[in-house]
């Protein structure tokens, strides 16, 4: 493997940029049998993007886009591209800091490689099939009722389209609705106990799902906290994860500016 890479920042106090840009070459061989070898060179540009304005004391604009476009000499249906871009607005009022909202979009389209795999509960791993392109609209919003406890709440929706062909795709709507209901209780000093109730519509699948999670957060500072949870769904709360393989046991940290 080699690789190129640069980096750059600006920042004069409102307005905060950041860029990465890095070109790969990797080459492999693969014994197919005693007498034979495949060779295969793998070419990649990966570009990585962050924003960050103060519009005014009350709102922040933030936004990225990452992009990654990755060419086989075996052919096209090797290679394999990632487009992800965000823009959100962030609102957090001056006068009443108890209110805190990011209305968020996002554009996501992935063709992955067929070395880009899926791990399953069972340890085995098979090839991520699908590509995706998907439209996404959100919005977050907690408000502090007390010193103890906080409510909050997510609406998101995904407009988005998949399919199992990557050279002559033939795309299928998958639409979907998520919903989420939560509640932290500030129960003792610097610690916070999270609870949420959420729901999953598919209606292109005809499928719907429920459930909740629970996390325990430890405070680290004030604009930084780390916790250990379970995930009774077997859903993300990123409507980009088609995988339903959430169940379970996760680790979460969360920053704030």
């Amino acid at each position: 493997r080699r690789a190129r890479g640069a980096r750059m920042g600006f920042n004069d106090g409102d307005l905060r940029l950041s860029s990465a840009v890095e070109y790969r070459i990797d080459n492999t061989e693969t014994l197919t049998d005693p007498e034979t070898v495949l060779e295969n060179e793998r070419k990649t540009w990966l570009l990585k993007n962050t924003l960050g304005y103060q519009i005014s004391p009350d709102w922040r604009l933030v936004g990225k886009l990452n992009y990654s476009d990755s060419q086989s000499s075996q052919g096209q249906f090797y290679d394999g591209k990632f487009t992800e871009g965000v823009m959100g607005y962030a609102y957090r009022p001056v006068n009443n800091d108890r209110w805190n909202t990011l209305l968020k979009y996002t554009y996501f389209y992935n063709v992955p490689t067929t070395d880009q795999v899926l791990v399953t509960t069972s340890s085995t791993s098979s090839a991520n099939e699908f590509v995706q392109k998907s439209h996404i609209f959100s919005v977050d919003t907690n408000y502090d009722l007390t010193r103890r406890w906080t409510v909050g709440a997510k609406y998101a929706y995904r407009l988005g389209q998949l399919s199992m062909e990557r050279e002559n795709p033939e795309f299928f709507d998958s639409a979907a609705s998520l919903y989420v209901l939560r509640a932290d209780w500030h129960f003792v000093n610097k610690w916070d106990l999270l609870i949420e109730g959420r729901l999953l519509d598919l209606p292109d699948a005809g499928d719907r799902r429920s459930g909740a999670l629970v996390a325990l957060y430890r405070q680290m500072g004030r604009n930084f906290k780390a916790g250990l949870g379970y995930n009774f769904t077997d859903f993300s709360d990123d409507l980009t994860d088609l995988d339903y393989d959430s169940q379970g046991v996760f680790l979460n940290m969360v920053g704030k500016f």
